[in-house]
């Protein structure tokens, strides 16, 4: 996130991490082309949901029509329909639905930007939080837009808005520091995914998975150790 700062303007460089988000790993390196043939500068004078949304899909090659885009659009940034990953993808996960959820985000922050949204929303909930529910429901409140399932948002938030932040008010704003990494300590581990899995059938008869699994840091630290293993 530190060095993306060094090379992008902060909403390019947030929105360059969310869509190579969207790409899970199949179609990550194609998430990233589309953010940069499709600047956030750009998605900024779209405006409206639907444009946006019909631009992501045309310049990713999924929409052919130019029907709804503005003439002063560059028709000829496009990505091939066949770069994308399809195979083995289940129909929820497909790009062009990840396309259409992310529109609603997109839309929703071009008047302030994206990080303006996000540091606005997190100074909002800036109070004491002490309970796993408290922490859960912030975060929840914080990610509440239309377009990504519940629990990917809280995935995003944790992957990417809240170190994102971190990197760019480390500086200059401790208060928003110590408040993240407080959420980050206190807040429930994540679901269970195939590298949990693993650590958890690894573990010893005695070993009590969920002593050891207990927030959203002991899960990030069951996915650096299993990492660390694989290596």
């Amino acid at each position: 996130m530190r060095n993306l700062l060094k090379i992008a303007e902060p909403d390019e460089a947030l929105h360059r991490e969310i869509m190579l988000s969207l790409g899970y790993p199949k179609n990550k390196v194609q998430f990233l082309e589309l953010a940069l043939i499709l600047p956030y500068k750009e998605i900024k004078n779209l405006k409206e949901r639907q444009t946006i949304e019909k631009a992501l899909l045309y310049r990713a090659g999924f929409c052919e029509s130019k029907e709804g885009l503005p003439n002063s659009f560059d028709f000829s940034l496009k990505m091939d329909r066949s770069v994308w990953e399809l195979k083995g993808i289940r129909p929820a996960n497909h790009p062009d639905k990840r396309i259409k959820g992310i529109s609603h985000l997109l839309a929703q922050t071009v008047s302030e930007g994206l990080l303006n949204f996000f540091t606005r929303r997190i100074t909002q909930e800036m109070n004491k939080i002490q309970t796993q529910m408290e922490a859960k429901k912030c975060v929840d409140r914080i990610m509440n837009f239309q377009g990504i399932g519940q629990e990917r948002k809280r995935e995003m938030f944790f992957n990417i808005i809240l170190p994102f932040t971190i990197a760019y008010y480390e500086k200059n704003n401790p208060d928003i520091i110590q408040f993240l990494r407080h959420i980050f300590k206190i807040h429930p581990p994540l679901l269970e995914n195939s590298i949990t899995k693993a650590f958890r059938k690894g573990l010893t008869e005695n070993s009590d998975y969920l002593k050891l699994n207990t927030s959203t840091k002991t899960y990030f630290g069951i996915l650096f150790y299993m990492k660390k293993q694989a290596q």
